[in-house]
């Protein structure tokens, strides 16, 4: 039997009792499923509801659309203020870390794939599957901006540094195969054999004695929490520091070029920067 849950604009969700899965589907397809800011309220709400729901299992997140989502809202980026990004960016984070410590298992289907945010987000599930046919993006560089919700710090904790050096510095897709290679997907499926996929992961998860289930995954995100809250520092200095350039504004929706800043005008830019914030400091008498 399934029971439709809640009435939000950005997700639709329902809750499989046979299994005891929170079914959670990203539904603004006209928005590309991007992480505006309306999307996270819902989402982190939605969380939050989850956090004294012990007797629900599995969280089983995916997408109304073919790709998981585009993560950033590459329609209206160039018109975001620092401000804005700053905003999205710090509860992205806040989303991914509560994510690892909910009770429930977390099982995000990313279909054909994902990129920016919605690559970072992907990183609070405890599994990940996709399609065959997927490929996944941490190509926040190629947009002016960095990866500062958890791409940096978490990634590198998650699989090797050496993959996720590669993944953000190159901004290349990366297929299935290296995906499922690195760690960072469990498994993969055909369009035929989806549902048994899932429906096979959600019933182990079933399976499972909850206490023992709910007390390894505290265990397993304990062993890293000191990684992840140092990195998050990390991730928000550096996030600031690179938007100083804001080169997330160098590009229309419609346009193929970007003019970014050159690296040798970052230095006069930061300076130029610190002039602008001493001159704003209230005076003290």
């Amino acid at each position: 039997m399934q029971m439709n849950l809640f009435n939000y604009t950005t997700l639709s969700t329902r809750l499989e009792k046979s299994t005891r899965t929170l079914f959670v589907t990203l539904n603004r397809p006209d928005w590309n499923n991007s992480f505006r800011l309306e999307m996270l309220f819902e989402l982190e709400s939605l969380l939050a509801w989850c956090t004294t729901r012990i007797e629900i299992n599995t969280i089983f997140i995916d997408s109304c659309t073919s790709s998981f989502s585009t993560g950033l809202d590459l329609d209206t980026l160039n018109t975001m203020s620092a401000n804005q990004l700053d905003k999205i960016n710090t509860k992205l984070q806040k989303i991914i870390f509560a994510m690892m410590q909910l009770p429930q298992t977390i099982v995000i289907d990313l279909g054909q794939g994902c990129e920016t945010l919605a690559s970072e987000f992907a990183l609070g599930a405890d599994i990940r599957i996709a399609s065959n046919e997927a490929k996944v993006s941490f190509n926040h560089c190629h947009y002016g901006l960095v990866p500062a919700a958890g791409g940096m710090s978490m990634l590198s904790t998650l699989v090797s540094p050496t993959f996720a050096r590669s993944w953000i510095l190159s901004g290349q897709p990366i297929a299935r195969e290296i995906l499922t290679q690195s760690g960072f997907l469990s498994e993969s499926y055909d369009d035929e054999n989806r549902n048994e996929t899932i429906s096979k992961i959600l019933t182990k998860i079933f399976q499972l004695a909850p206490v023992q289930r709910i007390q390894a995954k505290l265990g397993l995100f304990e062993s890293l929490r000191n990684q992840f809250e140092n990195g998050i520092v990390m991730d928000r200095k550096i996030a600031k520091a690179s938007m100083v350039s804001e080169d997330w504004r160098s590009k229309k929706p419609e346009a193929k070029d970007f003019n970014f800043m050159p690296a040798k005008s970052m230095s006069y830019s930061v300076k130029l920067s610190l002039i602008k914030t001493e001159e704003n400091r209230p005076t003290e008498h």
